[in-house]
């Protein structure tokens, strides 16, 4: 079965989608059949970091009827790609029944992966909370400022009270070095926990880095560059994933009948 992975943020800016392009291209390079779906719906942008620019988005499912399997881009052999579409009005106001239909879609490719990340938009609205409610995994990414501790805490606790999310696997990016993510980390989870019965997961940090801020311009992703440090980093935090609980809230569930 699929195991689905969202990659979520409290609020913009925290590196959210170069964290699940270079997570998925790490499982596809350890030979995982994976797909990344851009679900930041109508503010789509997983395809700049990837570099390429996807002829159908899930726009043509939804407008156009385009089975959800004929709307997938092939970044590699293990690694396809579904665009949320950038800059589509038609995307960006959903109703339920909209977000239902495409994640009921996937029941059609459901033994053809291992895994999905999703990149889902930044914050704590109707179409964030419910692509999270419907992946088996969330990973949510902070960095060392204020407004991304308040911006995360308001994430997990409205994807707990709303839907019941339990399980949270935490990323923290543009740390100065491993102790300072972990410190940070252990604080945020220490309020977190005080508050909201859930369980935070430390996945992994990422350290500041010319390189990846470099291909992130360059729209060459991390790991498609050879011996260097850096893709250690993504390949923690998918080792880490392993340790991360699925939740077990009864929401409709991607690649579930």
């Amino acid at each position: 079965m699929t195991e689905s992975i969202a990659v979520s943020s409290g609020k913009g800016g925290v590196g959210k989608t170069t964290i699940a392009v270079n997570v998925a291209l790490t499982l596809a390079k350890q030979g995982k059949k994976t797909l990344l779906l851009d679900a930041d719906l109508g503010m789509a942008n997983a395809h700049l970091v990837l570099g390429v620019n996807p002829e159908k988005t899930l726009d043509d499912f939804i407008n156009k009827k385009t089975p959800i399997s004929k709307i997938s881009y092939k970044i590699n052999k293990n690694l396809d790609f579904i665009s949320g579409g950038s800059a589509v009005h038609s995307l960006l106001n959903l109703e339920n029944t909209e977000r239902y239909n495409i994640i009921k879609s996937f029941n059609e490719i459901k033994k053809t992966y291992d895994y999905m990340i999703i990149d889902i938009g930044a914050g704590a609205d109707a179409s964030s909370i419910s692509f999270m409610s419907a992946a088996n995994k969330i990973i949510t990414v902070l960095v060392s400022e204020p407004t991304s501790f308040a911006d995360a805490y308001s994430l997990v606790k409205a994807s707990y009270l709303d839907e019941r999310l339990d399980n949270f696997g935490i990323v923290w990016n543009m740390s100065n070095n491993d102790f300072q993510a972990k410190n940070h980390f252990e604080k945020f989870s220490s309020i977190s926990t005080k508050f909201l019965d859930v369980k935070l997961t430390y996945l992994g940090c990422l350290n500041n880095s010319k390189l990846i801020r470099q291909s992130i311009l360059s729209r060459k992703p991390i790991i498609d560059n050879q011996n260097i440090k850096e893709t250690e980093y993504f390949e923690k935090i998918c080792k880490n994933l392993k340790n991360l609980k699925s939740n077990k809230n009864k929401s409709i569930k991607f690649f579930e009948d």
